[in-house]
């Protein structure tokens, strides 16, 4: 490294030092002459710049106006030019208020043991000892916290730790937080941190409303917010309104004041909200709260609904500081898995209503041409898709001037008016909406949500004739696949011929824009038409270039190659260029723009791009093998490729994290026929240690075990027996070993087939007899018995000489000569 490039540590200075260094006076700012003006204006430089560059001082700032005018419009100077310094913080960032540091140390060092005790449970062993201490440590947690909710909440490094406690508070602690709020809920939803501790409240909100209301068949049917009829309260509650009763003492609200109160102080900023980044998707979620029988996103995150409320930047910051979203006293407030939102969330009807004046309060007072630059908004977009699900819910979405009316530019009034009437002429905002990276998300909920008569007319005026080009577009083609899961079947087969009509379809593949695809695929199994079925794999055939390779289709579309390509980066030869679409069928903005945010997204994910000469499983390619599995009729020619392949070929798949799933799909799906599931137990015979000693591996021996029939799981047992031992010490191989039990097989083959097939020996009747007690016959009368005929008497005989015979046979060498010795040390004996 040069010597000028090398960093030095200048010497230390001490406090002494600097303190007696004598401090120079600053120069003096010669002030400007006319003649520099002049310079200043004939080169186009200011004469504060130039002056600076002549002499190397900064001019001193302008002083500031004294008096109360003065600080407060602290930052602008009086000529009302901004000043460049930043501001104070206070306002922005702590609307109620800085934190006390004592607090947030505390609250730091609750974090650290909250995450230790959230989701663990209560261990068995001092269950109660250990349930009361936590307790103990959650109520002292909530003294801390009463009278800083609002600073909690706000502050950067403590609004994580509130939300890692709301679910361990019942319903009398939720109010409790939910009261604090008071009239702030506008400043709260609005910060960056306390927008994500109002929607952990309002999920949890959810279930108390329930608990509050009762369940349906209750005899009270009023819609008072008071009604207690069969209401579930905690303890609080009573004993509060018995104190209160005759006093001016106020009582805590229910859960249903408070949303109320919250929604109340919404309602007149509502237009603005919708578009605010952190306030809408509290508004979203307050949506889903007022809906009976909505399922809420889980707390942590885990199901897809949560897509709908929170950011991608907002679930990846979550996931990050590993927010569970459950109790620490071992309680579980919600099902586990995705989606497993318990069924029947009532809500009261008073609050309910609050829905329908949310939605009449925003159709009053924003405009179309505002719903429609929304619909196209990165944060407003969401919220038009939900407002629009609740439309449709109310069942107001045919009505003229409804918001689907104003999104589609009035073809609800034109079918309204006349439903026989021509379809109007294409709409440059929805033919804009299509093919835009944000709108094309509210076209999908166009195109689910609408009415049939509504769907029918969007997509012959914006989809037919068009499907073959929107297909390869890459945002459009989300659209067409939404629409193409509500076709009839002469429509669907319209839909493949101009799929195939643009270049064969092979465009699909090489752009990796398979929805379209996908969607045909689910369509037609959803149909059950088989010519639907049989257009489809026609045109995955052709997108694939398969010719008379009909073998080839399964790692060629596992590859997502078309099989040129595929084939010549298998045998290693030069590969072939792509073929040029058609001009008029690409649309190079949108291509530009989605190659972009590809990049974009690689480059903050840290995700290398993945490259060409690659046959590694695609995610794409593998859904589409696993929808055309599930084909009941023309599956037929994707399991004959597969079972084309050798075993190595299969066992690679069964190691693959995505083409497993193919595997398991074969095995489980109705549509295989029985045959196929035999050929891949019987294929993997002789190879079933190695499969089960994978870490992906075992999971697809887990399926072939789980679906094989008594005779198969026999052979693959004994197939299996040579590795007992190695299969019993593989890390993974083990939990297969346990199921199998190679060692029982080994030794009592019977009782195995009783424990693993459920078939019982032929003689287990017999033990099963004996182990049964006998009861005691019950004294009766003494009865006259028929002397034994000789005939009996012989067979009797004959009889005991067969059982004689057959006990002397079994008796191998060994128990004859343990008998030998016996006799002999009783000979012995009589003689002594």
């Amino acid at each position: 490294m040069p010597k000028e490039q090398i960093r030095k540590r200048g010497k230390r200075k001490t406090k002494q030092e600097d303190e007696f260094v004598p401090k120079a006076a600053a120069p003096a700012v010669p002030e400007p002459v006319a003649a520099n003006d002049d310079a200043a204006a004939s080169g186009g430089i200011h004469p504060s710049r130039l002056a600076f560059m002549k002499t190397g001082v900064r001019p001193p700032p302008p002083p500031k106006p004294e008096g109360g005018e003065g600080d407060a419009q602290e930052g602008v100077q009086e000529d009302g030019a901004a000043d460049w310094t930043r501001g104070p913080r206070h306002e922005s960032e702590f609307p109620f208020g800085p934190l006390d540091p004592d607090v947030k140390a505390y609250f730091r060092n609750v974090e650290e043991q909250v995450k230790d005790w959230e989701g663990a449970g209560v261990g068995e062993e001092n269950a109660g000892e250990e349930r009361e201490d936590r307790q103990l440590f959650l109520t002292s947690v909530l003294n801390e916290l009463r009278g800083h909710e609002l600073q909690v909440a706000t502050d950067p490094e403590t609004a994580v730790v509130l939300e890692r406690l709301l679910p361990s508070l019942n319903d009398w602690g939720r109010r409790v937080v939910g009261d604090s709020v008071g009239e702030g809920w506008e400043t709260l939803v609005r910060h960056r941190f306390g927008s994500h501790v109002a929607q952990t409240w309002l999920t949890l909100a959810a279930g108390t409303l329930d608990r509050e209301v009762g369940r349906a068949g209750d005899e009270c049917k009023c819609a008072e917010l008071t009604c207690q009829a069969r209401g579930i309260y905690p303890p609080q509650h009573a004993e509060q309104r018995a104190k209160a009763e005759g006093t001016d003492e106020g009582t805590l609200p229910t859960m249903a004041e408070l949303v109320t109160t919250l929604t109340d102080a919404l309602l007149p900023v509502l237009p603005v909200i919708l578009i605010s980044q952190f306030a809408s998707p509290v508004v979203r979620l307050l949506l889903l709260v007022l809906t009976p029988n909505r399922a809420l996103p889980s707390l942590d995150g885990a199901d897809s609904g949560a897509n709908l409320i929170r950011s991608k930047r907002s679930g990846k910051f979550r996931k990050g500081q590993g927010v569970q979203g459950k109790s620490i006293l071992g309680d579980e407030q919600q099902p586990k898995g995705k989606g497993k939102e318990r069924e029947g969330r009532d809500v009261p009807a008073a609050v309910a209503a609050l829905r329908g004046k949310i939605r009449a309060e925003v159709m009053a007072r924003v405009s179309g041409v505002e719903w429609q630059s929304m619909g196209v908004d990165k944060v407003g977009s969401a919220a038009v898709q939900l407002l629009l699900e609740v439309e449709v819910a109310d069942s107001d979405a045919e009505k003229e001037g409804s918001l689907l009316d104003i999104i589609t530019e009035g073809l609800v009034a034109h079918l309204h008016a006349d439903p026989d009437a021509d379809l109007p002429e294409a709409k440059p905002f929805l033919s804009a909406l299509q093919v835009s990276s944000t709108g094309t998300r509210l076209f999908e909920a166009l195109l689910r949500l609408s009415p049939e008569p509504v769907f029918q007319a969007l997509w012959f005026t914006y989809f037919d004739g068009k499907i073959g080009k929107l297909a390869q577009h890459p945002y459009a083609n989300f659209a067409v696949g939404v629409g193409v899961s509500r076709l009839n079947a002469g429509a669907a087969k319209a839909a493949v011929g101009e799929v195939q009509a643009v270049s064969g379809g092979r465009g699909l593949i090489k752009t990796a824009r398979t929805s379209v695809l996908l969607a045909l695929v689910e369509r037609a199994t959803a149909l059950g038409d088989a010519d639907v079925a049989t257009a489809v794999v026609g045109l995955i055939k052709s997108a694939l270039d398969l010719g008379d390779h009909a073998d080839a289709l399964v790692p060629a579309l596992m590859a997502l190659k078309t099989y040129p390509i595929y084939e010549a980066i298998r045998t290693g030869a030069e590969v072939p260029d792509d073929e040029e679409v058609p001009a008029d069928a690409v649309d190079k903005d949108a291509e530009a723009q989605a190659t972009a945010t590809a990049r974009r997204s690689a480059w903050e994910n840290r995700r290398n791009t993945r490259p060409r000469g690659q046959l590694e499983p695609n995610m794409q390619g593998c859904l589409l093998l696993q929808a055309l599995v599930a084909l009941p009729t023309g599956n037929i020619p994707v399991l004959d490729s597969l079972f084309a392949q050798p075993t190595d070929t299969l066992l690679a798949y069964a190691k693959s994290p995505i083409a497993s799933h193919l595997l398991d799909k074969v095995l489980t799906s109705p549509a295989v026929p029985a045959k196929y599931r035999r050929k891949l137990y019987l294929g993997f015979v002789g190879r079933y240690a190695e499969l089960a000693d994978d870490r992906l591996g075992s999971r697809v021996a887990d399926t072939v075990w789980d679906t094989a029939d008594g005779y198969m799981r026999e052979k693959i047992a004994r197939s299996l027996i040579p590795d007992a031992t190695t299969l019993a010490n593989s890390q993974f191989g083990r939990f297969l070993s346990r199921r199998l039990d190679l060692h029982l097989l080994q030794r009592r083959p019977d009782e195995w087939r009783a424990a693993q097939i459920g078939v019982k020996h032929h003689f287990a009747h017999q033990k099963e007899a004996e182990a049964k007690p006998v009861p005691a016959p019950a004294p009766v009368a003494a009865e006259v018995k028929a002397e034994p005929s000789a005939e009996d008497e012989a067979a009797a005989r004959k009889a005991e000489k067969r059982k004689w015979r057959k006990e002397r046979e079994e008796k191998d060498e060994i128990d004859e000569l343990f008998a030998s010795s016996e006799k002999s040390k009783k000979k012995k004996s009589k003689r002594v």
